[in-house]
């Protein structure tokens, strides 16, 4: 069932009214401080409506109405569909905020600083993920008699040195022929392609340089694909001591043991849908130990290809509006400087 106009303007002011004080809304409070156009006791007869229909709620202790998850649900897809007509950004941010930070590494951290600082919530950031990452450069190097040195580069600035055996027969020569073959055959390609192209035709080719070459390469990149394919940048964590909701200490350590597990919350945040954004709101979280909480994830990007996640996570009392309007301007500077590196 659609609501009405007027159930939703007072839908709305419910919950930008809740985000601000934190304390449950009357409708003596909503008829002073937002211009509805009906009196108290219609408000009141609109809220008892979306209070059946699952919107708002009652606490416990109050005689003021909290949103619901679903309440907050249509609010932020009402929300998105607003932005999208509108183009504007609530907050604004210097475009040139993360510009002196080189190594991708200290981008990242001081990244999910800013996220913090301007949200006030706690801010994720996950790292460009190896398997997503496109090879920049691939290149061998002759230790000595036995060992030589592989140097693979990504899109992303991932340099991995791994040192792999060879026969004593294989010179710097053949391990050269082998390089420029390699980057020819795989530069461009991600982790998962190489997979699929590292098929029989392969070996006939190979075979050319050296009869070991073959069985070497899917070691090669073996060592790429076990580097640590979870790297987050957390920032912010303690904020979460700000919201009244968090005064309950069992919450509060909930929340805390959740943001150590990196694994869990790469898992909690990953994105499946192509979306611009994706916000998740309590009970619609899959873990329990984020049920009290709303999470706001979008990507950025290298070469149109996501390879990493900016998320932002508070209380399901969060400004929306604020939180999407500075990942939004985070994820486009983030786009910018990978293309300039």
């Amino acid at each position: 069932m659609a609501l009405s106009d007027r159930k939703l303007k007072i839908l709305e002011a419910i919950i930008r009214e809740y985000i601000e004080s934190a304390e449950p809304v009357g409708s003596r409070s909503l008829s002073r401080r937002y211009e509805l156009g009906v009196s108290p006791a219609t408000i009141r007869n609109e809220m008892s409506d979306l209070e059946e229909l699952g919107y708002i709620q009652q606490p416990h202790t109050s005689a003021g109405r909290i949103p619901s998850d679903k309440g907050y649900r249509l609010y932020v897809d009402k929300l998105m569909e607003i932005r999208k007509k509108a183009n504007k950004n609530r907050v604004k941010i210097k475009s040139d905020i993360l510009k002196k930070y080189g190594e991708l590494e200290q981008l990242l951290e001081y990244t999910s600083r800013v996220l913090s600082e301007f949200t006030q919530y706690t801010s994720i950031v996950l790292a460009p993920q190896v398997k997503k990452s496109r090879l920049k450069q691939i290149q061998l190097a002759r230790l000595n008699d036995e060992m030589m040195l592989a140097i693979f580069i990504t899109n992303t600035g991932l340099i991995q040195n791994p040192i792999f055996k060879i026969p004593a027969d294989m010179k710097q020569e053949d391990l050269e022929r082998i390089s420029n073959f390699l980057n020819e055959e795989f530069v461009g390609s991600t982790l998962e392609d190489i997979e699929s192209k590292m098929a029989e035709n392969l070996k006939k080719e190979l075979a050319k340089f050296h009869h070991t070459v073959y069985a070497l390469l899917p070691e090669m990149f073996k060592t790429l694909e076990q580097v640590s394919d979870v790297t987050l940048y957390l920032s912010g964590t303690t904020n979460i001591f700000n919201f009244p909701e968090f005064n309950d200490l069992s919450k509060a350590r909930a929340f805390l043991n959740l943001m150590e597990e990196r694994k869990t919350i790469s898992e909690l945040i990953s994105r499946q849908d192509t979306s611009k954004f994706n916000v998740s709101i309590g009970s619609e979280n899959k873990l329990q130990e984020a049920r009290e909480c709303s999470i706001v994830t979008t990507t950025y990007s290298l070469d149109q290809h996501a390879v990493g996640q900016l998320s932002v996570i508070g209380p399901t009392r969060m400004d929306y509006d604020r939180v999407i309007s500075v990942l939004g301007q985070v994820s486009k500077m983030m786009n910018e400087i990978l293309k300039s590196k």
